[in-house]
């Protein structure tokens, strides 16, 4: 038997507030500058701890993208280690 990848189609949000991400185990969001799937893009990905949901914000502009994030989390700037076009993650 061969398995296929699991395919998760993105569902494209306005603001993060459109969904109830409280019921998350542990709810972030990453934003991205120019990653390769949207590489004309800001990307903000809705995670729960360390997988990746089907939940996104895009824009041009990265100040768009803060918009959409709720009021009550807190910015995180990456490290070395994180990926280049990791610009903040969300907690």
């Amino acid at each position: 038997m061969i398995l296929m990848p699991r395919i998760i189609f993105d569902t494209i949000l306005n603001n993060f507030n459109e969904i109830d991400i409280q019921k998350l185990t542990q709810p972030l969001i990453a934003i991205y500058k120019h990653p390769r799937d949207y590489p004309e893009k800001y990307v903000a990905r809705l995670w729960d701890i360390s997988k990746p949901t089907q939940y996104i914000v895009l824009s041009d502009n990265i100040d768009n993208i803060r918009q959409a994030i709720p009021f009550w989390m807190v910015r995180l700037m990456p490290t070395e280690w994180d990926d280049p076009v990791l610009v903040e993650t969300w907690l």
